[in-house]
């Protein structure tokens, strides 16, 4: 019988360690930031873009970027965020800047879809630049933030491919937002604010 009792230690610090183990996983999936790139109105170019925050922790955005593709191949990456001096009174900077901490469940309205690919060119003044609208086949709309546990940043990216048969019109390739949360995932997303940061 004497046997008994170190076995029933043993098993008590087994379920002891898994115990923890799934407190741990389940902390951690609590504290995870999760990010979605939300296109409304269907399939509308001229439909909202907005970033929402879906996590538990206040985020801060620091850049949004647009990658385009044209019907020539070529591939160009744009900012979303617009910096312009505003007063310290604004109420609404960080729509204003496209930047700033973002509170659990809150969005941040990043355009629509048209002006996001044209930047801030009007339709009148599209003529005359080297691409237009109809011009473009994908769209890739990704962000970088800081996550107050992390010491790093973080990303969201997700697709779109457009179809201009007629009136233009615009499909997310995926039904999920990508989250870039991962140790595999700092570089990229470290190579997205060195782009749009220039550090010396």
């Amino acid at each position: 019988m004497e046997y008994i009792s170190p076995i029933s230690s043993a098993v008590m610090a087994v379920i002891w360690i898994v115990y923890f183990q799934l407190f741990l996983i389940q902390y951690q999936r609590n504290n995870r930031p999760y990010m979605v790139i939300h296109h409304a109105q269907n399939e509308n170019p001229d439909a909202l873009c907005l970033l929402v925050n879906m996590g538990k922790e206040t985020i801060h955005v620091q850049c949004v970027q647009v990658v385009l593709q044209t019907l020539s191949g070529e591939e160009r990456t744009l900012t979303v965020t617009e910096y312009r001096r505003v007063g310290a009174d604004d109420s609404n900077v960080h729509q204003v800047l496209r930047q700033g901490p973002l509170q659990p469940g809150g969005y941040l309205v990043l355009g629509s879809f048209r002006n996001i690919i044209l930047g801030r060119r009007s339709d009148d003044s599209d003529r005359d630049s080297d691409y237009l609208f109809e011009d473009v086949t994908a769209v890739e709309i990704r962000a970088a933030v800081v996550h107050g546990p992390s010491r790093y940043a973080v990303g969201v990216r997700r697709r779109f491919w457009l179809r201009h048969d007629g009136a233009s019109e615009i499909f997310p390739r995926d039904i999920h937002s990508e989250q870039l949360n991962r140790r595999r995932h700092r570089h990229e997303v470290r190579r997205w604010l060195e782009t749009e940061l220039c550090p010396q």
